[in-house]
């Protein structure tokens, strides 16, 4: 496609009550020179035949058919045939506001930065709607370090656009926890990132779908993620990462529905006890609660 400027890639998996809301927002956008590459992996349902009808009515609309293989898969597919000079990802149930990629795609070349991220909508099932501010500071260019300290939903691809060179050293490699395990290491290696502070993008919460699945099997490899991506992330803001990932476990355990995973996650933070303790933030993350988990009082 000519004069490519933004990329948008929609992994998509049996979502045919949802995707024609999904492409309309993106093909209603105010930005031109913007591409949809829809990745159909291999649904069952309407979902192909419904990105088709849209690929038969629209030139900057391209979808691929693939063999199943999850989510990353079908992303890393789409980034391999994009043609955008920036990247952005979408899930084929959310959408987005319809200023979404000019906002991001202005901030992101005025202030040369690697990424851009916005705020979020948190739309439920029963119609409720709930802000999501990503982060406590005025928009711009904000430290890499209070992002992955502080951010809401830093660890999600579909909020963001990013430099396509980016995907030239990085690709989705999990079938669980993709974005956790790969976007907080891609935003530590980065060197700015610029915040849009506007609510742009709708984030439709599905009771059944994977991230929102209660069982030992998955929380067990939400953990795993947390340690690979302790690993992975640069160095300079581990102790960032640390406490993040400990406010967010801290927040797991408080909740009711996840009473059952309890213990996993104390004996996860116990595991990286020494990373706390080491932590330059160490003072504002062992209070009471947290003394009592790492040094087991369980009550």
């Amino acid at each position: 496609m000519n004069n490519c400027r933004v990329s948008v890639i929609i992994p998509v998996f049996n979502l045919e009550n949802f995707l024609r809301r999904c492409i309309d927002s993106v093909l209603n956008q105010s930005f031109s020179g913007l591409e949809i590459i829809i990745v159909d992996d291999e649904s069952t349902d309407n979902s192909g035949k419904i990105a088709d009808e849209f690929a038969c009515k629209n030139d900057n609309v391209k979808v691929f058919h693939i063999k199943s293989g999850g989510v990353s898969k079908a992303r890393n597919y789409g980034v391999k045939h994009s043609n955008g000079d920036y990247i952005a990802f979408l899930d084929g149930d959310d959408y987005v506001n319809k200023d979404i990629y000019k906002e991001l795609y202005m901030a992101i070349t005025s202030q040369k930065a690697d990424i851009a991220f916005c705020d979020v909508i948190k739309v439920h099932e029963n119609g409720i709607k709930e802000e999501i501010e990503s982060l406590n500071l005025e928009g711009g260019i904000v430290p890499v370090g209070k992002y992955l300290k502080d951010g809401k939903y830093m660890q999600l691809a579909w909020n963001k656009l990013y430099k396509r060179e980016i995907w030239d050293r990085f690709s989705f490699e999990s079938k669980y926890f993709e974005d956790l395990l790969l976007i907080p290491e891609i935003i530590s290696k980065s060197n700015s990132i610029v915040y849009v502070k506007k609510y742009l993008n709708y984030y439709f919460i599905r009771d059944k779908s994977i991230s929102r699945t209660f069982s030992k099997e998955n929380y067990m490899h939400k953990i795993n993620a947390y340690k690979n991506v302790i690993e992975n992330v640069n160095e300079i803001y581990k102790d960032e990462l640390v406490y993040w990932i400990v406010n967010n476990i801290l927040d797991c355990i408080k909740r009711e529905e996840l009473y059952f995973f309890r213990e996993e996650f104390i004996v996860f933070l116990q595991s990286i006890s020494e990373e706390i303790i080491d932590s330059r933030y160490k003072i504002d993350l062992i209070d009471s609660e947290i003394e009592g988990v790492l040094y087991n009082n369980r009550e």
